[in-house]
């Protein structure tokens, strides 16, 4: 599956979002969930580990699409990330936040 080189602006964004969300104790940090009794890095972190490194694929850019119609246009979700140290808003910048939102429906219709 080709790969698409991801934007310096956004790979900065998902990478100070993994060094925040590092930072702060286990029960405030965005994008982690309950696994076998341990908590691991959830979808978010993995996206924006992959963001950070600079390359993604149609699949990738996809998820990140379907994530970003649920939560970007969300009744409050605006609101929640106001707030910049919110788990709303640290998952936001994760995923790479608006400059992500309007880059991912580009590169999708351009590899299609």
């Amino acid at each position: 599956m080709p790969t698409v080189r991801v934007p310096q602006e956004i790979r900065l964004i998902a990478q100070r979002a993994i060094d925040y969300n590092l930072s702060l104790p286990d029960s405030k940090r965005a994008a982690f969930k309950e696994e076998g009794g341990k908590r691991v890095p959830g979808t978010g972190m993995r996206t924006a580990r992959r963001l950070a490194s600079g390359k993604v694929d149609l699949e990738q850019l996809k998820l990140m699409d379907a994530w970003f119609a649920r939560h970007g246009e969300a009744i409050g979700s605006a609101e929640a990330r106001q707030d910049k140290t919110s788990k709303a808003a640290i998952a936001w910048a994760l995923w790479g936040g608006t400059p992500a939102q309007r880059w991912v429906r580009r590169a999708i219709r351009d590899l299609e």
